[in-house]
């Protein structure tokens, strides 16, 4: 089984590798770096220089570029918003082409060592893109549905490429979002889940953490291979990333897919919480609770419906 989440949290976890958010980055975005970049895309009259615009920064093209652009839309201002959207789904449709094209590529390899090398140099390309990842996910559900009329081979193949793009992903990603992602590929799997989590987030006696150099001064390394605050973090920018996935038509997201993907998110929150209770202080399992809470509060009530057999 491979839960809805595959998609999207491959996509976002691209974005993530991609792209780096500093102070001068927020500074000069004045909100966000997406919505600055789909403020500028805007502001090009000339179809075709905002057509090539579009292409050059399309990845940096994230959920908050999306809810810009669809508040500007729902607003009704004026400017080029409707064919900036029409620029994007374009472009969306030929990286599907391009996804489509390299999944043929990736199944004509013939031997495994040839398969995962041309994965690496893929993914280190920037060519396993969201699109790609969509392809191989509608392939893979299509090969699951018809599993009985094959020798099930061809999903062995398709489960072997998403392993290895994921783990070549995980490569690129920070260690919280990495942990995130790994997660969100075990939703069925709580046993491992649990242990994943105490793995990374409990912190390592003090004896054996090494002494590490940070602005001139020594200091002892964090006790966590990834620390709670991170991790709440990563979840926070997963799910606000996600909102305006649901934007562009092809990208192949339904209001279910996220949702099924929050609810999810919930899980790993709250699974997270019992570690960082057992692990840490009490002010610390605070501040790990309260930095979740207005991202889940809202949604408890939707979330409900979407709870996963136990």
């Amino acid at each position: 089984f491979v839960c809805v989440c595959v998609r999207v949290c491959a996509a976002i976890m691209l974005a993530d590798a991609e792209h780096t958010h500093d102070e001068a980055c927020g500074l000069a975005c004045g909100q966000t770096p997406g919505a600055a970049i789909m403020a500028k895309l805007g502001a090009i009259d000339d179809a075709n220089e905002r057509t090539a615009a579009v292409r050059d920064n399309f990845q940096e093209c994230d959920d908050t570029a999306m809810e810009f652009l669809a508040a500007r839309l729902q607003a009704g201002d004026a400017g080029n918003w409707q064919a900036l959207l029409l620029d994007l789904q374009e472009i969306m449709q030929e990286r599907l082409e391009a996804g489509k094209e390299l999944l043929v590529a990736l199944l004509a390899s013939g031997e495994i060592n040839v398969l995962d090398r041309k994965v690496v140099e893929k993914v280190k390309s920037g060519e396993c893109d969201p699109s790609f990842l969509n392809v191989l996910q509608i392939n893979m559900q299509d090969a699951q549905e018809n599993a009985d009329q094959e020798d099930g081979q061809r999903l062995n193949v398709l489960m072997h490429i998403y392993t290895r793009v994921q783990e070549e992903l995980e490569k690129k990603a920070k260690p919280a979002v990495g942990l995130l992602h790994k997660l969100l590929r075990m939703i069925d799997e709580p046993g491992i889940r649990t242990n994943v989590l105490e793995y990374n987030l409990k912190p390592k006696p003090e004896a054996e953490r090494a002494l590490i150099v940070i602005d001139g001064k020594m200091i002892l390394e964090g006790g966590a291979l990834v620390s709670p605050m991170d991790f709440s973090k990563a979840i926070v920018d997963y799910m606000n990333r996600i909102r305006g996935m649901d934007q562009i038509d092809e990208a192949g997201f339904t209001e279910d897919d996220i949702a099924q993907t929050f609810e999810d998110c919930r899980v790993i929150a709250k699974e997270a919480r019992v570690q960082v209770e057992q692990f840490y202080e009490q002010t610390e399992l605070d501040e790990f609770t309260e930095s979740l809470t207005p991202v889940f509060e809202p949604i408890m009530g939707t979330l409900a419906s979407y709870r996963r057999p136990q």
